[in-house]
Order: C-alpha cells, then structure tokens, then sequence
C-alpha cells in the first residue's frame, strides 16, 4: 500500500485536469462509545478536505455517516481514507480506484479497500458497489 499511496501522492501534486471514478463512503461506528476523526497522513486530510458533506468529526454509536470523495487528479485514479479513533482503538481505512494497464495495453479496473486496527480496534473495510461508470462504493465499520 505504501507504494500506491505514494503514487497517488505523486499523482495530486502533478495536478492533471479530469476528475476520477467518485467513491461513496459509509462509516458506522459499531461500538458503544463515540468515534472522533483523527486525520495523521496528508491523505486522510486531502480527503477530508474534498468529501462532501465533510466527514463528521464525531460519529455516535450506531448512527453511519456518509459522503462522496472525487480527486480531480485523473479520470483512472480516486482515493479516500480516514482515521477514527474509540479512546485508546483507532481504525485508518482507506479505498483506492486505478485504471491498470496490463501487459499489451489491456487495461482493468482496479478498487482496494483496507482496515488498520491499533489498540484493540476491529475495523472491517467492504467494497458494497462497483458501477459500469468506475465509481464505487465501500464501508468501513469500527468496534
């Protein structure tokens, strides 16, 4: 991961001019305690900066929040990731999308998802949808 999120780091500062696939995203704080948002990587940042609405900087117990990430970076890149934190337990979730460009010039979609536990964490990451349009949709769960 730490390759593609370099990529995608190289990939915002050049700038290009068309927008990717949009990703929706679901966060449901499963636990019994609030979820706070806690942005570490300028990627979780980037991301909150972009989402609308915002992701909510506190999630109640059992109340999922939802918002669209769409990087206006390139038509065959998107990524959204964020970081919520249930006292000392935190999940980094992260989603990506890239256009892959195989052996012969075949090109195939690619969508990943991840749930980085720490502290005792159970963080579940699901891509629920892919669409014909390339956009997609995933959520994160914490516990």
């Amino acid at each position: 991961m730490k390759k593609g999120t370099f990529a995608l780091g190289l990939l915002l500062v050049a700038g290009a001019a068309q927008a990717g696939p949009n990703v929706n995203v679901t966060f449901k704080n499963v636990g019994t305690q609030n979820a706070t948002l806690k942005l570490v990587t300028s990627n979780e940042t980037s991301t909150y900066q972009i989402a609308k609405p915002p992701p909510a900087q506190t999630v109640a117990p059992g109340v999922p929040i939802n918002f669209d990430v769409q990087r206006v970076v390139s038509p065959d890149v998107n990524a959204a990731m964020l970081r919520y934190t249930i006292g000392s337990k935190t999940c980094a979730f992260g989603t990506t999308f890239q256009m892959r460009v195989l052996p012969g010039g075949i090109t195939q979609p690619q969508w990943t998802k991840t749930a980085t536990p720490s502290g005792g964490a159970t963080c579940t990451a699901n891509i629920t949808r892919t669409n014909a349009d390339r956009s997609w949709a995933v959520e994160f769960t914490m516990k």
